[in-house]
């Protein structure tokens, strides 16, 4: 149906996918697969999260061995694809939170009881550099930045030394981090391509946020996640980010009217669904091409087809 390759979280998969490519060269199918770069560092380091919580993992790129652990890492996780032609790039991590709407990155380290603690140190200096006593939003907004920009270049330098190749995807900005300016150009600095997992928008914000990426990262960016849930489906859909609509025939409405959107942004280099298949479950939730049983929703793989064998076409109507 138009898709020719896969995004993050087959973690199964991966070596499967590689082991087709072998067997059929002319029909390779890309993979681009995700790791856990902030957990591992704790991990292999025996450091707590800052302030003992996950909330500020980020904070860990300020703590010794951070850019020494990502050559290492590279090195070690990375070494099945390094190399591979068919591996679109890497993701580092997933959906860090550089900040949400109920906090910002910036108050939560200054709030680290452990004033030696290398995150809040950061924030503190931070703070006195601008004789601020306030965190404001454009204070953490650049403060974001600052934190983005050590993790993004310590993932960067590492893959440049071990196979400049290799496309860095960044780490799948969500929810408010996609919009925080300073997060936003410290993956333009770094990532050949800045992962964006979109919800919350049933239209794609052309002349505001999509315009906002381009000048800030001066680089292109790519939609790693998205889904439309149909309530025909017989699942409960109580689960997941994914706008819900009445039926199976909606949801098919619903890709191509958001996937034009992204043809028509000069900056979007691409898509992935989310996901093969619905989940299944306690969280039973329609999100996939294929339902439970394996069968593709006929409107959806219809209306994808349709589409997506006519991207290349549909960009040059609205680029005249």
């Amino acid at each position: 149906i138009g898709f020719h390759g896969t995004g993050a979280f087959c973690t199964d998969t991966y070596q499967l996918i590689q082991e087709h490519n072998n067997r059929h060269p002319d029909k390779p199918i890309t993979l681009a697969p995700s790791f856990g770069f902030l957990t591992n560092f704790r991990t292999e380091y025996n450091y707590e999260y800052p302030g003992n919580t996950s909330d500020n993992a980020a904070g860990l790129v300020f703590y010794d061995g951070w850019e020494q652990f990502c050559v290492d890492y590279c090195m070690s996780a990375l070494a099945p694809y390094l190399n591979d032609p068919n591996v679109l790039g890497f993701f580092s991590d997933n959906e860090i939170n550089f900040s949400s709407m109920n906090s910002k990155i910036l108050d939560r380290f200054l709030a680290i009881s452990d004033i030696n603690d290398p995150a809040c140190k950061a924030a503190v200096d931070f703070m006195k550099t601008h004789n601020a006593t306030v965190v404001t939003n454009a204070l953490n907004s650049e403060f974001a930045g600052i934190v983005a920009e050590k993790y993004y270049k310590g993932v960067k330098d590492a893959i440049k030394k071990i196979d400049p190749g290799m496309m860095y995807l960044g780490s799948r900005l969500h929810g408010t981090p996609k919009y925080l300016e300073g997060v936003i150009r410290a993956a333009g600095h770094h990532c050949d391509i800045v992962s964006i997992n979109y919800y919350s928008r049933w239209s794609v914000e052309l002349d505001t946020k999509v315009a906002e990426w381009e000048e800030w990262s001066e680089a292109p960016f790519m939609v790693t996640e998205f889904y439309t849930k149909a309530m025909d489906s017989g699942l409960p859909n109580t689960s997941g980010a994914g706008f819900a609509v009445r039926t199976e025939k909606d949801k098919a409405y619903a890709y191509q009217h958001f996937t034009l959107g992204l043809l028509e942004a000069k900056n979007c280099v691409g898509w992935h669904w989310f996901k093969y298949q619905d989940d299944d479950g306690a969280d039973a939730a329609n999100k996939g091409i294929y339902d439970n049983y394996y069968k593709m929703y006929p409107y959806l793989g219809k209306y994808m087809r349709n589409l997506n064998y006519n991207v290349y076409e549909l960009i040059d109507f609205f680029d005249k």
